[in-house]
């Protein structure tokens, strides 16, 4: 009589509610599989919580007092109109009788790693929603690479705490052995009995370091008993403490790659780490090969995408002239700031088959130059220099690497890495070229070889150039099978049921590519998120909660950055593999690209991506059901397996694609959606052509079947326009 309403994601939860509610005849027992539902214990009852605005005929006295006549409803606060209040839960069928004209299912105060898991939507997916079943990245396995894993810690228990679910630990810097079977250092732990007596990895360049611990437990969290819960919580772990060079992470893919072969299990592994001084900026260095080959052999790799979109990094300049000189003054790095602060490395490449050359300038004040280095051209290289300016009563060390043409992709590359110590001398960048264009990077260098962090290029003069944070992707983001992602602030719901957050992080790196691919491919929660630290750790954090287990005090803590947003990608993965088991990398990439949801933080974003957000935000409800639809019409339709009489091309396409072939002339033919739905139908004589041109972007499926009643189905991919 009230006419009330309620929003649509509230009936939805409510149903699952009822669901919960009806197979849990006793109050504890629905306590006790309660999730993310606001139950609580009231007079010995459970209810269930809710925010409602009052009609507009009724006071707070008025309301309290109705409330109070009702047995099965229990009234809290009431402020201007809005009232919070229980309901039994086992008589919600009371709601439709509410004097309320809105009710709102209260939003739990829950730590912010459930909040990445709200902003991801994978709330949804461990509940089941409008999916055939609740995925938790069962059978699948979840590798890490990265420092200061600590094996003990609850977050990596299943949900009952009784039993770990990491399956297996490779420290590469604990030489103590024994080593895994197919590589000659470090120790690996493959037991539970030898993954406990291990506790967790050695010192390395970063300590008794907490990065693993925090970036496992966002991926695959079982809860620790605190309600934590990471993205894949039912999902295993492989640990690998990776030692700083290329060779080592390579070592550790393939090992991660072995055991998840050995298990018959599917493979992802997260990287929220990024260097700036490996390889080739275009994905086409040795490491990138090989991860894209292992990407071809099944195994999917997410990668933080790194941290300097609040840094003017990145210079661009395209030439025109041999009498043309860029130039922009180089920020430093305080030494102050880090024990291994050394100075800043210098990074250009230019244009396959072009050259050019640069040296720096010394100055007192903004422009009065009182030395300069030689002047490098890479039509020289390759060469190595390593040397000392003095000026003004100042040493500067520094030196040069250049190459005519790099071996991986071609383009010439110099780089010049420069030591002022405490000088209060300035730098200044200086470069030319006769044609092409030339891109300058200024990140910081470590002593330890692990700084990968920028700082400005300014404009100190009137014609220098002011940086950007474009083009700043690094290793392993940058290889063309890596999965990248972006970071901002996880939107969540406050006390009275608004969605807020959900903006850019600041500090999330902008692409594209040096050779203009898109990255990130897609963005996903990485500010403030909460999540496990390792009891072995050395360093200060603030502690945020705290878990009880085997008589230890485990600590938790909020970190942000694109170390977090990837490993929440990561765990989105492993439900998405769960689903459908048989996705490539190349499937998963684009059906997280094709179900990126964008609102009003991203803006409206183009088909082929943005630099900023790629394809937008990841929503993991729409990637599952998208796998497991994929999974359905496979089965249900059958698979070419390889058969190639009937062949559909060009695969991707823009507008529409040629079918040919050898078969019967006469074919039937099918184009559904990744929900099984019809787009295009007809018959045919081959060759024919299907016109995709007013379809969404996407992955579509193309079924026919010949006279001789085979039948093929192949996977196509709509490129946006």
């Amino acid at each position: 009589m009230w006419g009330q309403t309620m929003a649509m994601h509230d009936q939805l939860a409510l149903q699952d509610l009822d669901v919960l509610v009806r197979s849990h005849p006793q109050p504890e027992d629905l306590l006790e599989v309660a999730g993310g539902h606001p139950l609580a214990m009231v007079r010995g009852r459970a209810t269930v919580g809710f925010i409602g605005a009052l009609h507009p005929s009724l006071s707070a006295s008025d309301w309290m007092a109705w409330a109070h006549d009702q047995p099965h409803v229990f009234p809290g606060a009431c402020r201007h109109g809005i009232a919070s209040f229980r309901v039994d839960a086992y008589a919600l069928d009371l709601l439709s009788d509410l004097p309320m004209t809105l009710v709102e299912l209260a939003s739990r105060a829950v730590p912010d790693l459930n909040k990445a898991r709200y902003g991801t939507r994978v709330d949804s997916v461990h509940a089941g929603l409008n999916l055939p079943q609740a995925y938790h990245g069962e059978g699948v396995l979840i590798g890490v690479l990265d420092w200061g894993f600590d094996c003990t810690h609850p977050m990596f228990y299943d949900t009952t705490l009784t039993q770990s679910r990491i399956r297996g630990i490779w420290d590469q810097y604990r030489q103590a052995g024994p080593a895994p079977s197919a590589f000659g250092y470090g120790t690996v732990a493959e037991t539970p009995w030898e993954i406990q007596l291990m506790g967790s990895d050695t010192s390395n360049v970063y300590g008794y370091s907490t990065h693993g611990t925090h970036v496992a437990g966002i991926a695959a969290g079982g809860g620790a008993g605190v309600g934590l819960t990471g993205m894949a919580p039912a999902a295993e772990l492989l640990f690998a403490s990776l030692m700083v060079d290329e060779a080592a992470a390579l070592d550790a893919f393939a090992w991660m790659q072995d055991v998840a072969e050995a298990d018959n299990k599917r493979l992802v592994i997260n990287n929220s780490w990024g260097l700036p001084q490996w390889g080739t900026p275009d994905g086409t260095s040795l490491s990138n090969v090989f991860i894209d080959q292992l990407s071809e052999e099944g195994v999917v790799f997410v990668s933080s995408n790194g941290n300097n979109g609040d840094s003017n990094f990145h210079i661009e300049h395209a030439f025109e002239a041999a009498t043309d000189t860029a130039r922009s003054r180089v920020q430093f790095y305080p030494l102050s700031s880090h024990p291994n602060a050394w100075g800043q490395n210098l990074t250009l490449w230019g244009e396959p088959g072009a050259s050019f050359g640069a040296n720096f300038a010394l100055t007192v004040g903004a422009s009065n130059v009182v030395g300069t280095s030689p002047w490098f051209d890479t039509s020289a290289g390759p060469f190595l220099l390593d040397t000392l300016q003095t000026a003004n009563g100042d040493t500067i060390v520094y030196d040069v690497v250049a190459e005519a043409s790099h071996p991986n992709n071609g383009r010439p590359f110099l780089q010049i890495r420069v030591h002022k110590g405490n000088s209060g001398l300035g730098v200044v960048l200086q470069f030319n070229a006769e044609s092409g264009t030339v891109h300058a990077w200024n990140h910081t260098h470590l002593s330890n070889d692990v700084g990968n962090w920028g700082q400005d290029f300014q404009a100190a003069q009137p014609t220098w150039l002011q940086g950007n944070p474009y083009y700043g992707i690094q290793q392993p983001a940058c290889s063309n099978s890596v999965i990248a992602i972006g970071a901002y602030s996880s939107e969540s719901l406050n006390s009275v049921g608004t969605e807020v957050g959900g903006t850019l992080a600041y500090f999330s790196s902008y692409g594209p590519t040096l050779d203009g691919r898109l990255k990130p491919n897609v963005s996903a929660p990485g500010v403030s998120v909460e999540s496990s630290l390792s009891s072995f750790r050395d360093g200060t954090y603030t502690v945020t909660n705290t878990a009880e287990f085997d008589g230890m005090t485990y600590d938790f803590a909020k970190l942000s950055g694109t170390s977090m947003s990837s490993p929440a990608t990561a765990g989105v993965v492993a439900l998405m593999l769960e689903a459908n088991p048989t996705l490539t990398a190349g499937d998963v990439r684009d059906l997280l690209e094709q179900t990126a949801r964008e609102d009003n933080d991203t803006g409206a974003l183009p088909s082929e991506g943005d630099w900023v957000w790629g394809h937008g935000k990841v929503t993991a409800s729409q990637a599952v059901l998208a796998a497991a639809n994929m999974a359905s019409l496979v089965q249900e339709f059958g698979s070419s397996g390889g058969q190639t009489s009937l062949r559909c091309a060009p695969n991707p396409v823009e507008q529409f694609f040629w079918v040919t072939g050898e078969r019967p002339q006469h074919v039937k033919w099918m184009l559904l959606d990744l929900h099984g739905h019809t787009c295009r139908k007809g018959n045919g004589s081959t060759p024919f052509v299907v016109d995709m041109d007013a379809l969404t972007s996407g992955v579509y499926f193309f079924r026919a079947l010949g006279e001789d009643g085979k039948l093929e189905v192949t996977r196509i991919v709509k490129l946006g326009q």
